[in-house]
């Protein structure tokens, strides 16, 4: 997925080697800073980091695709009742003709 003109932010975790479970030690804005803030954590054989990059959301972006589910929704809603619709009209025209 492109992001047009939003910034790329990275979180440094660290991973406890006993039951997986994460913890984050830094959001930083590139990748040298994500470099001196693992340079600065005390590790011992088996430690894991992991990074992860992450793109900003604006309220701007976020109400234009909110703004496009709706649409969608809705017009898949009105599909669905169509289509309940023909199906209804479909039974009945069958029972019509059985009997």
């Amino acid at each position: 997925m492109t992001h047009p003109n939003t910034p790329v932010y990275y979180t440094v975790s660290s991973v406890c080697q006993y039951d997986g479970s994460t913890t984050v030690l830094a959001i930083c804005e590139n990748m040298e800073a994500v470099a001196y803030r693992i340079k600065q954590c005390y590790t011992t054989c088996g430690d894991e980091y992991r990074i992860n990059a992450y793109h900003l959301t604006t309220a701007e972006d976020a109400i234009v695709k909110y703004n496009e589910q709706e649409t969608s929704r809705k017009e898949y809603q009105a599909k669905e009742k169509e289509k309940e619709e023909k199906i209804k009209a479909y039974d009945e025209l069958q029972s019509q003709e059985e009997e």
